[in-house]
C-alpha cells in the first residue's frame, strides 16, 4: 500500500516529559509485587511521557497506517533475517485469524499487529517496518507460535532469546490487553536508562521491567487472611 516496507525508515523520535524527576522502584518477589519475577516499576515515566517526531514523512506514515489491515505485508521478506523456534501457546476460539489484531491509537503506542496466512506480523506503528514474523498454528482451543523470523539488533544479537520474550510481551500486553512485565537487556543498568529503553520499545503499553525471562510469568493471587 505505501511501498515503504522494504526499506528501513528511522523513527526520529523525540520525547516530552512532564517532569525530570522519576521515582523508580525495584520489587523483589513478595509484598507489592503481583508477579513471580523481580520487577522495576517504571510507570511514572512510561505512562506520562509523550513522544513525537520532527520527520513529516514518519508522521504522515503513522496516520496512513491507521487505515491499513496489513495485506501489503503478505510475502514481505526481512532482510538478513534469522529464525528462532519457540512454542508459545495462547487461548483462542478456533476462528480464522486474519486482518488487524491490534492497531496503535496514538504515537505513544509503538506496535501494530496483523494476521495473514498463518503469520502474525508485528510492525512498528510509526514506520510500518516488520520487526517480527511469528508463524502460527491454530486449533479449536488455542493458537501457537512455532517460530519467529526477525532481523537482529545489538540486543538480540547478544541474546536471541530476547526475541521470544519481546513477542510474548507484545501478544500479552497488546493483543490481550494484560498488564505484564517485559524483559530488558542486562546491559542496561541505570533505572532511567531501562525506563527510556522500555518506552522506546513499547510506548505506554509497558509498566514493569525485569531482567528475567517472562514466558513463565504468572500473577500471584493476593493473600487473604
Amino acid at each position: 500500500m505505501f511501498g515503504l516496507f522494504k526499506r528501513k525508515k528511522k523513527e526520529s523520535e523525540s520525547y516530552q516529559s512532564k517532569t525530570d524527576e522519576y521515582d523508580f522502584k525495584w520489587y523483589d518477589l513478595g509484598e507489592g509485587n503481583p508477579y513471580n519475577k523481580r520487577i522495576l516499576d517504571i510507570r511514572n515515566l512510561t505512562q506520562t511521557m509523550l513522544s513525537f517526531t520532527s520527520d513529516k514523512e514518519v508522521a504522515v506514515l503513522f496516520n496512513k497506517q491507521r487505515h491499513s489491515i496489513g495485506e501489503e505485508l503478505i510475502n514481505v521478506k526481512l532482510e538478513g533475517s534469522k529464525t528462532i523456534p519457540t512454542n508459545l501457546e495462547y487461548p483462542h476460539n478456533g476462528s480464522k485469524m486474519e486482518g488487524a489484531g491490534y492497531k496503535a491509537k496514538c504515537m505513544e503506542d509503538k506496535w501494530d499487529i496483523y494476521f495473514w496466512n498463518g503469520i502474525m506480523y508485528l510492525t512498528r506503528s510509526w514506520t510500518g517496518e516488520v520487526i517480527y514474523k511469528a508463524h502460527t498454528t491454530v486449533s479449536s482451543t488455542n493458537f501457537t507460535i512455532t517460530k519467529i523470523e526477525y532481523t537482529e539488533n545489538e540486543y538480540t544479537q547478544a541474546d536471541p532469546s530476547l526475541v521470544i520474550d519481546n513477542v510474548h510481551f507484545i501478544v500479552q500486553s497488546h493483543a490481550f490487553g494484560r498488564p505484564y512485565p517485559h524483559r530488558v537487556p542486562k546491559t542496561l543498568i541505570e533505572e532511567k536508562e531501562i525506563a527510556l529503553y522500555s518506552f522506546n520499545q513499547f510506548g505506554h503499553n509497558c509498566w514493569y521491567a525485569t531482567y528475567d525471562n517472562i514466558v513463565d510469568t504468572i500473577v500471584i493471587p493476593k493473600r487473604t487472611e
